[in-house]
């Protein structure tokens, strides 16, 4: 009875992240794409939404091979599907950069980012990361699901960040006077 309940309860936990996976590959579920904007560094680390998708659909076939165990062949394949998926997945964590390279070959990131990516600067959108952090939960959800208000908030932001950008008083004195 403790082992079924416990199969049941890991089942249930890859299953909701393979959702949430999929979600993020598709663009209703923004959250971990804007947080890696917020990231320091030489360069921009991209969120590569493969890599979990294959770690918990690897996780789920391992439960699914364990649930059809009475089934031999279909327990096999489904257990070596998840080891192959695991070994990817892992090789995908380890040789980042590589895995950044052929990524959008595979699975291409949602319209959004692309869209976002076209009209912003790195500064821009690490401006966009930090105040995703501030949103309270319920805002952060619909601009999850609409892209349309997402991108009306997002060029709140982009406004703000270029007034910031402007460093030297001249310039302002200038823009403001013509002279």
């Amino acid at each position: 009875m403790g082992a079924l309940f416990i199969m049941i309860i890991f089942t249930s936990i890859c299953t909701f992240f393979l959702v949430r996976s999929i979600l993020i590959l598709i663009g209703l579920y923004k959250e971990p794409i804007i947080r890696t904007f917020a990231e320091y560094g030489p360069r921009e680390n991209l969120y590569l939404p493969a890599l979990p998708l294959f770690a918990w659909t690897g996780a789920l076939l391992f439960l699914s091979g364990m649930w059809a165990a009475p089934i031999s062949r279909l327990s096999f394949l489904l257990t070596a599907l998840a080891v192959v998926l695991g070994l990817l997945t892992a090789v995908g964590y380890n040789n980042y950069a590589t895995a950044e390279k052929y990524h959008t070959m595979l699975l291409p990131y949602p319209r959004w980012y692309h869209e976002l990516r076209e009209r912003t600067t790195r500064y821009e959108r690490r401006r966009i990361g930090f105040m995703w952090l501030h949103l309270p939960a319920r805002c952060r959800l619909s601009y999850n699901s609409s892209d349309y208000l997402f991108f009306i908030w997002a060029d709140f932001i982009i406004m703000g960040t270029i007034r910031e950008e402007e460093l030297n008083p001249k310039d302002e004195e200038f823009f403001y006077t013509g002279h």
